[in-house]
């Protein structure tokens, strides 16, 4: 199976206190919603030459994070999605481990100022070698 794909499935297990759902095509309406959905995304992978008989692979994991909200629940929602980051750090998870977990943006304001949605998306890198 694909490494970035377990590493996927992986994560949402860590992430089991979401209900965290590995989704290919997030798609669903926030209308309603009361609790803060979690969907992990395999999103990339890159392999890299180490020597003539090994090389590195870094699988890359989107981590969504969406909750419906207002300004004022934006502090809570954001040291959420940093403790969920931090957490993965050097974790070992599938047989890669996490080398760096970021945001690119932290949340979406215009989401919050125009759909009263939090959205974030994290993004961890792990890291494996292979003969």
């Amino acid at each position: 199976m694909s490494k970035v794909y377990d590493l996927a499935i992986a994560v949402a297990s860590e992430l089991a206190e979401y209900d965290a759902q590995v989704q290919f095509f997030p798609e669903f309406a926030l209308k309603g919603m009361q609790t803060t959905r979690v969907i992990v995304i395999p999103a990339s992978d890159e392999y890299n030459s180490l020597s003539r008989n090994a090389h590195e692979e870094l699988p890359v994991i989107h981590v969504g994070v969406v909750r419906r909200a207002t300004e004022d629940d934006v502090p809570s929602l954001l040291t959420l999605v940093e403790n969920i980051a931090r957490s993965f750090l050097r974790r070992r998870l599938a047989g890669a481990t996490c080398v760096s977990a970021g945001f690119n943006p932290l949340f979406s304001p215009e989401h919050l100022r125009e759909n009263g949605e939090f959205i974030s998306v994290i993004e961890l890198t792990f890291s494996s070698t292979s003969p």
